[in-house]
């Protein structure tokens, strides 16, 4: 790869022409690569990048970053096409609402506190919680599916045994407090008194060591619930509606891309077939929601968004297994007018390995399997939003019904 420098940054070219997917992954994912990276966006040939760095950035060393994250991502790489299991278009006849976010700020039905970090009222407060409601419902009908709740923060030795460290490390936010000492807990105090809006840290060993972090997944808590349990033969079924926190970096904008947002989680546990069998019956019943509420979207295969360095392998492994799906509804058209979906939701096949992580069996004393399903609430709070306006009175009847 040859870096040459540009008024507006670099230009490095790729080894070869590259799968448009894979560049919208190398783009998003590029945020993690340099603080001193601006921006990269792949050509529209598909076979260089441009950089757009900070004044004062050492091109060279933002170069070097660059290119052994191009390796990476690029490694071993090969597209497998997503297979659509389903696809439905809308009744509806309207066109998409645009700028919804603004709009729903506008009207102050969303709040945004900081990057990623957004509130809802209102209407939209109404819908997220109709829709959540509505799911949970579904569950405990369909599958008879256990309430729970857990907290929003969970353990770091927990992620290191779900393997979250090893694949996700970026999405990461730590926990941490100030240690029992007067003097440390003193100089702290007295330099961010005031009202100053920047934290002023002292010194470092004033922070407890990190044993916490922000739940970045709503499933992992219950494998630790069940730690050393055995299923009943009928299997089981929990629901919960959790808090979950991503860093995402630039990447956050609007209710496409949170920080911080809620799920409506469903857990399978059981033997093989028993998880198969609710993940395809979650599957139909996610039809049948955009069928009731009138929503655009489609069910295919899907990866995870896994750190730069496992992506090519892991990425290819999920593909190929079609462990995971995604349900994408229709939003708002992107820059270019082009049609946009985003994953609203993700239906997942973990086989036995939370079963083996933490001594779950199954009522034969064989390693459990397991399966999740997370329907990402604000996100069909802008689905909806955008495809049937904010104008409430022209929403279908079952969606009224929801906020009445």
């Amino acid at each position: 790869m040859s870096a040459v420098p540009q008024a507006a940054g670099v230009v490095i070219d790729l080894p070869r022409t590259i799968d448009p997917a894979l560049a919208a992954d190398i783009e998003k994912q590029s945020v993690y690569v340099s603080e001193d990276l601006v921006s990269l966006r792949v050509r529209p040939q598909l076979d260089a990048v441009d950089l757009v760095c900070r004044p004062d950035a050492d091109l060279a060393a933002v170069c070097d970053k660059v290119r052994r994250y191009l390796d990476a991502m690029l490694q071993r790489f090969r597209r497998i096409e997503p297979t659509v299991h389903h696809r439905r278009a809308r009744a509806s006849s309207a066109l998409l609402e645009r700028s919804v976010f603004d709009r729903l700020v506008e009207r102050g039905w969303a709040f945004e506190h900081g990057q990623g970090v957004v509130s809802l009222h209102g209407p939209a407060l109404a819908l997220l919680e109709g829709l959540d409601a509505a799911m949970a419902a579904e569950y405990r009908k369909r599958f008879g599916a256990q309430a729970r709740s857990y907290p929003a923060t969970i353990k770091a030795s927990l992620l290191a045994r779900c393997g979250y460290f090893e694949m996700h490390p970026n999405a990461l936010s730590f926990v941490s407090h100030l240690v029992n000492d007067i003097d440390e807990i003193e100089a702290f105090r007295q330099a961010n008194s005031g009202e100053s809006r920047q934290l002023q840290l002292t010194n470092p060993r004033a922070f407890a060591p990190i044993h916490q972090c922000l739940n970045p997944a709503a499933c992992f808590p219950s494998y630790e619930h069940l730690e050393g349990s055995t299923v009943p033969p009928e299997g089981l079924v929990l629901t919960w509606k959790g808090r979950v926190f991503r860093y995402e970096s630039s990447n956050t904008v609007g209710l496409d891309r949170l920080q911080e947002f809620n799920v409506r989680e469903l857990v399978f546990i059981g033997t093989d077939d028993f998880v198969h069998d609710g993940r395809m019956r979650t599957v139909e019943l996610a039809q049948e929601l955009m069928e009731r509420w009138d929503l655009s979207g489609r069910i295919e295969t899907a990866t995870d968004p896994f750190f730069a360095t496992v992506y090519a392998a892991r990425t290819f492994w999920q593909e190929s297994t079609e462990v995971k799906y995604e349900l994408c509804l229709e939003v708002e058209p992107g820059p270019s007018g082009q049609p946009r979906t985003i994953a609203a939701g993700s239906l997942n096949l973990h086989g036995a390995f939370f079963g083996d992580r933490f001594a779950i069996r199954d009522h034969t004393g064989k390693d459990a399997f397991s399966g999740c399903v997370g329907w990402g609430l604000e996100r069909w709070v802008l689905a909806v939003f955008t495809q049937h306006g904010l104008d409430l009175r022209h929403w279908p009847a079952p969606l009224r019904a929801l906020i009445d």
